[in-house]
This record gives structure tokens, sequence and C-alpha cells, in this order.
């Protein structure tokens, strides 16, 4: 999905179907934000963005100017898929490698342009998000009641889709 086919279902949510997403307005500003501010809000609580990339560590240690991503949280360090302890610091991690290794962290999004494609999990559908944007929008705006029942249906929506399914069994009933 791309961000502008969100932007375009909170369109039709908020009633604003002639609104040009190509064409500079202050309307398409405020959209534009805070669909950004709700993408940010869902990648930092719910849905993780997990990257894995190959850094050359000097001296045992990579800062994280290095990383092609904002770095927000590191998962491991493997040389030839053997894990490596690491630590962690305010500017740089360190770890017992010389040389190139394979970092897999969580990064922070960047705010995202029309065209850009959601990095998203399947189960967050452009319509769970477009109530999400609708509510912020309506926010910024000023009407507080359509806001709050807009975040209602995003809420439940994104607490129903991150809670993790687990299998049920069914008991084996005797016969009569």
């Amino acid at each position: 999905m791309t961000f502008r086919q969100i932007l375009e279902k909170t369109l039709d949510i908020i009633g604003e179907e002639d609104l040009c997403l190509d064409t500079e307005s202050k309307k398409r500003k405020r959209l534009i934000a805070s669909a950004n501010m709700i993408y940010q809000e869902l990648t930092t609580e719910y849905a993780h963005l997990k990257h894995k990339e190959k850094l050359f560590f000097e001296d045992g240690r990579v800062y994280y100017s290095s990383f092609s991503k904002k770095v927000k949280d590191i998962l491991g360090v493997y040389v030839n898929s053997q894990s490596v302890p690491f630590k962690v610091y305010p500017l740089y991690m360190e770890a017992e490698v010389d040389g190139f290794a394979e970092v897999k962290y969580i990064y922070h999004a960047d705010d995202l342009e029309l065209d850009d494609e959601v990095i998203l999990p399947p189960q967050y559908t452009a319509y769970v998000l477009a109530n999400g944007v609708a509510s912020e929008y309506f926010y910024r705006s000023g009407l507080i009641d359509e806001a709050i029942f807009y975040k209602n249906r995003y809420d439940t929506a994104i607490l129903n889709l991150s809670r993790p399914r687990k299998s049920i069994i069914v008991k084996k009933r005797r016969a009569l």
C-alpha cells in the first residue's frame, strides 16, 4: 500500500473527496502531517520495523551514523551466523568484532511522501490507518467529537490486530 492510498481513504472518511493531494494547501499539509504522525506512532508502539545490514566494526566499534536507518534498538550482532555479545552506548555500539558483522536492529521510520510505499505488516490495512489519520486530522481541525469517534475505532482496530493469536484446543467430550 502507498501513502497516497491511505490519504485517499482518509479523504473519503472526512468528507473532503474534492481535495487534491497534488496541489499545495493548508488542508493538504495538515492531512500529511496527521498521517505521518499516525505512521510514526504505529511503528514506534505496535509494529516495530526491523532491518539487517552488514557493517564494518573498527576497533570493535560501529557508530550509529554508519547505519542506513535511524537506530531504535539493537537486536543482535552476528559473525558467520554466530551471535556475538555487544554493548550499546549513546553514540556507538561495541562488539567483539574486528571487521564486518551483520547487525539486526529496530529502526525509526522516516516521514513519508505521497508516493512512498508504507512499510507495515500486512494486517494493518489502509482503511485502519485512515481511521487514525482522520482522528488526528479532526483533532488538529478542532472537531473533538469526530476525533474521539475515529480515535476509538482506530484504537480498537489496532488493539485487535496487534494482539498475538493463540490457537484454541477444544476438549473432547465424552459420549453419553
